[in-house]
């Protein structure tokens, strides 16, 4: 019997004929660039009847087997896994458009001399994540840009719409589909409101990297909205900065936190905090002003940012929302803000093809 066949059967899928006519092409290597997938791998699949091709995410044990307690491991990775797989049917179930579609689910078997079954979901099929399309070397690509960000503000808004908050809106998340708009993938972190899920404890279950200044400072609200949304929000602004600076909020905003104020040294409350941390905001989106060639577009996306990026969960989102009588955050208004300056820059790019 193999070593690696018995410890990472997940990663040998390749070939192999699966239910309702799926066949595995071939391991997908992750970007380099890309985090997460520690405990998954992807192939490339090919249903032999219909031609259609999609995506396979297999869970894989292994490292499990190498934990003080493998069965207790595996128990919480299969519960892991069917959280992610429920959270995706139910998207499927409610029409969510901008999130990545479920096609089925199943379980290859223990064969082989291993004693370890393979469960498994197979998604409709992107190109890959937006690492693989943008170009930093090349002009900033406006339109490029502002398809992504309504395309995930649409994603997070019909989330949260339902429930769900993601948690981890990244760059190695967001997947770009052929002849479609963009689409947020990777529910695995996600929470729903009211239900009692997998991360739901945590204060934060998405890339430390990318989180908001409040979870750094161990500073988050009970309330789930300014403690889910309002982190989502962030995120979708720290999408903002990392398409014109390839860093995200949470980078930047470190490189202007004086170090006396870092979240690694601060001891004070956090309220004590948050005037400096409204200084290194503002020094934060004048560095990504002055890395957008078109400064108007520089000066609206700069408000965008401010608001999504408020150091200050309760005041995060769209003053008419955040501020009104129904105190919340929305990023409805968002949808058309994006949808707007979207319209724009391409109105303003067939001008110049036209003279």
């Amino acid at each position: 019997m193999s070593t690696v066949a018995y410890l990472n059967p997940a990663m040998l899928l390749a070939g192999k004929q699966l239910d309702n006519n799926w066949k595995v092409i071939d391991l997908i290597t992750k970007h380099p660039e890309g985090t997460g997938g520690n405990f998954s791998y992807s192939y490339n699949v090919i249903n032999t009847e219909t031609g259609e091709k999609a995506f396979l995410k297999a869970l894989d044990f292994s490292m499990a087997l190498k934990s003080s307690n493998p069965l207790q491991r595996m128990g919480q990775l299969t519960g892991f896994f069917q959280f992610e797989q429920n959270i995706l049917e139910l998207c499927k179930n409610k029409r969510l458009n901008r999130i990545i579609n479920l096609i089925e689910a199943g379980t290859v078997p223990a064969e082989d001399g291993s004693i370890i079954p393979v469960p498994y979901f197979i998604m409709e099929l992107a190109v890959g994540d937006i690492y693989h399309q943008l170009d930093f070397s090349k002009k900033i690509d406006h339109i490029l840009n502002l398809k992504i960000l309504h395309s995930v503000c649409v994603a997070l808004y019909q989330l949260h719409n339902n429930g769900i908050a993601h948690q981890d809106v990244k760059p190695s998340n967001i997947l770009r589909i052929t002849d479609g708009p963009h689409k947020l993938g990777d529910l695995g972190r996600a929470d729903l409101r009211g239900e009692a899920t997998p991360y739901g404890l945590m204060p934060f279950a998405g890339d430390p990297a990318y989180a908001a200044p409040e979870v750094h400072y161990k500073a988050v609200s009970q309330d789930w909205v300014f403690r889910r949304i309002a982190s989502d929000a962030f995120q979708l602004g720290s999408m903002i900065t990392f398409l014109y600076t390839q860093l995200n909020m949470t980078a930047i905003m470190k490189i202007y936190i004086a170090p006396e104020h870092n979240w690694s040294n601060w001891t004070q409350t956090y309220r004590e905090v948050l005037p400096y941390l409204y200084v290194a905001l503002e020094q934060s989106i004048d560095f990504f002003k002055s890395n957008v060639d078109d400064k108007e577009l520089g000066e609206e996306l700069g408000n965008l940012l401010y608001q999504l990026c408020d150091p200050d969960p309760n005041k995060r989102g769209h003053p008419k929302t955040i501020f009104g009588k129904n105190k919340t955050i929305s990023l409805e208004r968002y949808n058309t803000i994006f949808d707007r300056l979207l319209k724009k820059q391409e109105m303003n790019a067939l001008k110049l093809r036209m003279n």
